[in-house]
């Protein structure tokens, strides 16, 4: 699910309110003999492959991220289904590519001090282009304070020849280590402010390059590194087409700015090493840090050489995946139901841990893969079609929704209802073992008949809802609403491992995930064959 920083991220639903319309008809409740061949032994398999490690956090455009679409439509085509994908020369294939600006940084960076060399382990401050090799001395330079009576770095001395290594203080007082990832960024924000005015001041002392280091990270500053600075094996990125949500992207590279000089921030286990060449002393180092001692000493004469190389690619592309199971009513096979997960996550941390996002959204997309087998090998198939789309760039910004929503591969006025999943594999704060949260609730503007029809469902399957509105903005049918089709979106909510690298395959409850993925089957199936369009309902007093 996409991470909305409130303050800094401004999404705003565009329904409005109208007058409630008369609720159709009940559906009949019986249900389709498909939905029992959706199990837990399929979802599981398919969800412990995207979570595992061998795909590093499925990061949009990256290898990992290319290879979970190359799975699911290897799935797809294995059930038999039409791609649905751009076409070329006349022949549709799978993916649906759309543009992307990517900054990476080189194969030849690295970082040599000592008898050390490190080629990962550390983020790039800034992101903007560069090709070049600095060499020079290391500079143990504390909190790198240069002024006042305890300045660092002595106001007649000078760095000229030096790269800086300045000790990062962590926040004061006792941090819960269950912070989600908002309250991290927002402790973390101010932290980053004032990384770049001490690269500035160092700079100004004429640094070559400021190293940062952190003996612990108690306020998850790795963690959001992640959506903030590039990293060898972790690009930034921006969408770069025609109506894109600038999102995390453009947050990162309006945060880039110009420190003065080439700023690292190395993780706590590079940073471990880079002040064991130095032989500074954690304990005594921490004492410092919390005003208890002095600034330790250290080694003046470690000879460092950083290679850095960081490229902007405004070419790059990510892709989508798509299908289709076309209806059998000759009538109404032009018209179609879309469902909807994202495949990627946000990659891998600094310090090499990966965000697996086994929940978000390897279960979703697990999901999305087990409705495509029940759907493609039901004996009697669904008379309107089925469009099974497998989405890159949510977490970025919703950015492969987002495309297709406004360049679809199908008729536009014939898409006529959207099911999305993310999220659907865990219990939580939020939903039990039983209960499903669900948006656009009867509380919402844009409730309607395939969300009151799903609650019904969900009552035979011995599941309930909780309001889920608080992310109508935050998954991809929130695409599909903003062009006016109905939509509903299942989910299980937030949880204590929502974007971190403890979100595990193996804490997934395959038994929610099948209680959820049958419930959106059967939700699609009565869509498919119903005799009109889901159709909005304005806000109600009950889900039913």
């Amino acid at each position: 699910m996409h991470v909305r920083f409130s303050s800094l991220v401004l999404l705003t639903a565009c329904a409005v309110a109208q007058a409630p319309e008369t609720a159709p008809t009940k559906p009949a409740l019986a249900q389709p003999e498909a939905m029992t061949t959706i199990t837990q032994k399929e979802l599981l398999a398919h969800a412990t492959f995207l979570a595992s490690d061998e795909l590093a956090g499925r990061l949009t455009g990256s290898p990992g991220q290319v290879a979970a679409a190359a799975y699911i439509a290897a799935h797809f085509e294995r059930l038999g289904l039409e791609p649905l994908g751009d076409e070329v020369d006349g022949k549709r294939g799978w993916l649906q590519h759309y543009g992307i600006n990517r900054t990476y940084v080189t194969e030849a960076t690295k970082l040599t001090f000592g008898t050390v060399t490190l080629k990962d382990g550390f983020a790039v401050l800034g992101g903007r282009p560069i090709d070049t090799t600095i060499l020079g001395a290391l500079r143990f330079c504390g909190q790198g304070r240069t002024r006042g009576a305890n300045a660092d770095v002595p106001e007649d001395e000078s760095l000229e020849g030096k790269i800086a290594v300045v000790v990062i203080k962590g926040p004061k007082g006792k941090i819960d280590k269950q912070m989600s990832v908002e309250q991290k960024f927002g402790m973390s924000f101010q932290t980053f402010g004032s990384l770049g005015k001490t690269s500035k001041a160092l700079a100004k002392k004429g640094a070559a390059a400021v190293l940062f280091v952190q003996l612990e990270d108690q306020n998850g500053l790795s963690d959001v590194l992640n959506y903030l600075a590039v990293a060898p094996g972790k690009d930034t990125l921006a969408a770069n087409f025609a109506g894109a949500d600038a999102g995390m992207g453009g947050l990162s590279q309006m945060l880039g700015g110009d420190g003065g000089t080439s700023s690292l921030v190395m993780s706590v286990p590079a940073s471990a090493q880079l002040l064991k060449a130095l032989d500074v002393d954690p304990t005594k180092l921490a004492a410092f840090l919390a005003g208890d001692g002095d600034r330790p000493e250290s080694k003046r004469d470690v000879a460092a050489t950083l290679t850095l190389g960081i490229v902007h690619d405004d070419k790059a592309r990510a892709s989508n995946v798509v299908a289709v199971l076309r209806g059998s009513d000759p009538d109404l096979t032009k018209e179609a139901l879309v469902y909807s997960a994202h495949m990627d996550h946000v990659g891998r941390r600094i310090d090499g841990e990966v965000f697996n996002g086994a929940d978000d959204n390897a279960s979703g997309s697990a999901g999305l893969l087990a409705i495509a087998s029940a759907f493609a090998k039901s004996g009697v198939k669904p008379k309107r079609s089925v469009i099974f789309l497998s989405v890159s760039g949510e977490e970025l910004g919703l950015w492969g929704s987002a495309y297709f929503a406004s360049n679809p591969t199908w008729d536009a006025s014939h898409l006529i209802a959207n099911i999305n999943t993310d999220m659907i594999g865990r219990n939580g704060p939020e939903s039990g073992p039983t209960e499903v949260t669900v948006t656009p609730s009867h509380h919402h503007a844009m409730f309607s008949t395939i969300v009151q029809d799903a609650a019904r469902f969900a009552e035979q399957l011995g599941a309930t809802f909780t309001s889920g509105d608080k992310y109508y903005t935050r998954s991809d049918h929130y695409n599909f609403a903003k062009k006016g089709i109905p939509v509903v979106f299942f989910c299980n909510g937030e949880h204590e491992d929502y974007h971190q690298v403890s979100d595990h395959a193996d804490k997934l409850d395959g038994a929610k995930m099948e209680k959820i993925a049958r419930l959106a089957f059967w939700t699609g199936w009565s869509v498919a064959n119903g005799a009109e369009r889901p159709r909005k309902l304005g806000q109600r007093e009950s889900w039913l």
